[in-house]
């Protein structure tokens, strides 16, 4: 199994790790200050639907769409006030849909650019790099999640 393969694989099986600890919250429940379930849930649908647009631009050679948040807690308050008419099912079915068209773009790319870097919003990344970061921020969800549950 190649690098990219391994990686995707990982992403999938985080994200089911973290959608199990989700799945019986109590949805009135403060997971972070001033965030219920369906906030964290268009905390993660806003950051995908950035992160869709970044590489269906790439794949179409098109120049990435520039955001103007100055910091993370800015894009979060975006991506969630945006969201907010949002039923819980719904946020999270958006997380579901970004998820797939993500996947499906990433599926598409050549394992040897995985190494090229492009431009993310966030700044530039391989694609590797890319995605080793969202394995990453979802286990930090996972890890936070399972201490408040547990509390």
């Amino acid at each position: 199994m190649s690098n990219k393969d391994t990686l995707l694989r990982q992403l999938d099986e985080m994200r089911d790790e973290l959608w199990a600890i989700l799945d019986d919250f109590d949805p009135a429940r403060k997971i972070y200050p001033g965030w219920t379930l369906c906030e964290f849930y268009t905390h993660i649908g806003g950051w995908e639907a950035m992160v869709y647009e970044t590489l269906r631009d790439d794949s179409e050679g098109k120049t990435p769409r520039l955001y103007h948040f100055n910091n993370v807690d800015e894009a979060n308050a975006h991506f969630i006030a945006t969201r907010v008419s949002l039923p819980l099912a719904d946020a999270k079915l958006e997380c579901e849909i970004n998820r797939f068209a993500i996947k499906v773009l990433l599926k598409a790319i050549p394992e040897d650019r995985y190494q090229e870097p492009i431009q993310f919003p966030w700044g530039m990344e391989t694609f590797f790099d890319f995605l080793r970061g969202a394995i990453d921020h979802e286990r930090k969800h996972a890890d936070d999640l399972l201490k408040i549950k547990n509390a």
